[in-house]
């Protein structure tokens, strides 16, 4: 049990005195109960999924037994159980909220379309090579709460990748520090419009507990269209050539994990911490899997897979590393953005495409008025097996989705095994 002699809010110890609400039982939910748990609380967990150990729905009944409700990033601030809680007069905070609350060191916010988690990472582990202590938190898929339900120095720095799911409802959250990577099209099914998706985010910046700001150019360009001016000196500029960085070897040698060092490299500098201890941390970092990851050579032909693109920006970021057409393995389920401008712009960087899950015909319409040759598949074996087919030795066929996984596989994750699974049954794999 966490010690209650430590300083907490009074208006959380005023919370535990009733069960505390938790809305959502995945891993944010599990999180936040484990950590009211610690306290000596007790916790109610209800999930629109009725998933095991969950009160089922929250109705206003439940509302009136708690003072204090704790939510997930899945609920979208209109959602009508947080309406309850609040039509009820309960205290409604975010995951994120709770646990920066109970934090007492430094925060630095990682947030962006795309490059969040490699930063996220890189960060933590740049400041463990130095030795200083810190954690990898948040959306990279541990939450800070649950963090603070174990035993760590909470006075350490908290690496904290932030969704815009979790910035859109965060209050209370306040870092020392902003990294926020690029901006591009993505989340229009929850947020309604690219402007409400770019102040989700810009949230973390109006919070923030100093002026500490690094953006990539694509935000600096979206905010001043918006009406939202950032200072000049915030844009992460690097205009000298890659061999004066010395990351020839590492991820970072090309786009775009070479973007994510250079966000790392501008908030090193500003802390003033030797920048040949961030190129020796660059050198031993290794990027987690489904991230533009070669997996093997076999009948000639490279695949590659990037099942975590699961958004536009991150597919064109990634064949832009290619210098010739690639064997496109792309479609999934919708995420409410533009697919006739993406294909547009898709369309000089393919030589064919394969296409899988709910968007794969709309897309084979689009992609073949573009003059390419496109494809609809079933299943993720069926575009293996047509792509070792219409390959040229040399090709290069990348699993680079562009929309979500949920309508043919669980996650990005299972997306990228399934993709594995297929070249080792149709294309005789062989290891690099």
């Amino acid at each position: 049990m966490i010690a209650m002699s430590e300083q907490i809010p009074e208006w959380l110890v005023g919370g535990l005195a009733s069960p505390v609400a938790i809305l959502g039982g995945g891993v944010s939910g599990k999180a936040v109960r484990d950590l009211i748990e610690g306290y000596g609380g007790s916790s109610i967990l209800y999930d629109e999924k009725d998933r095991p150990g969950t009160a089922g729905r929250f109705d206003r009944d439940a509302a009136r037994r708690s003072d204090l409700v704790a939510f997930s990033p899945g609920f979208y601030p209109e959602h009508p159980w947080l309406s309850i809680a609040r039509s009820e007069n309960c205290r409604a905070l975010s995951e994120l909220d709770l646990g920066a609350a109970l934090w007492r060191g430094p925060i630095i916010s990682v947030t962006g379309t795309n490059g969040k988690t490699t930063l996220t990472s890189f960060l933590n582990e740049a400041f463990r090579h130095v030795g200083i202590e810190s954690y990898a938190v948040g959306n990279i898929g541990k939450p800070l709460c649950q963090l603070l339900s174990r035993d760590c120095n909470r006075g350490s720095i908290a690496v904290c990748e932030v969704s815009s799911f979790q910035a859109e409802t965060a209050r209370r959250f306040r870092s020392d520090h902003v990294l926020w990577t690029n901006f591009g099209e993505d989340h229009l099914d929850r947020h309604g419009s690219m402007q409400k998706y770019f102040r989700s985010k810009y949230s973390l910046v109006a919070n923030a507990r100093s002026d500490s700001l690094f953006i990539d150019r694509s935000v600096f360009e979206f905010g001043a269209k918006i009406g939202l001016d950032f200072p000049e000196d915030c844009v992460v500029r690097f205009e000298d050539g890659i061999e004066s960085l010395g990351l020839r070897g590492t991820v970072f040698e090309t786009v775009p994990e070479l973007n994510a060092y250079l966000m790392a490299r501008s908030l090193w500098r500003a802390l003033k911490i030797a920048e040949s201890d961030l190129v020796d941390a660059a050198r031993s970092f290794k990027k987690g899997p489904h991230r533009i990851e070669k997996v093997c050579e076999a009948r000639g032909l490279c695949f590659w897979d990037d099942s975590k693109a699961t958004n536009f920006h991150a597919v064109m970021g990634g064949l832009n590393r290619f210098e010739s057409e690639v064997v496109w393995i792309g479609g999934g389920k919708s995420k409410g953005a533009n697919l006739k401008s993406f294909v547009s712009e898709l369309a000089s960087k393919i030589k064919v495409a394969l296409l899988i899950g709910e968007t794969r015909f709309e897309l084979k319409r689009l992609i073949e008025s573009e003059g390419r040759r496109a494809y609809a598949c079933d299943s993720m074996d069926e575009a293996i097996s047509l792509a070792c087919e219409m390959s040229a030795p040399g090709d290069n066929v990348v699993l680079s989705p562009g929309f979500a996984s949920f309508d043919m596989f669980e996650n990005y994750v299972q997306r990228g095994l399934a993709f594995r699974k297929a070249i080792d049954c149709t294309a005789n794999e062989k290891s690099i």
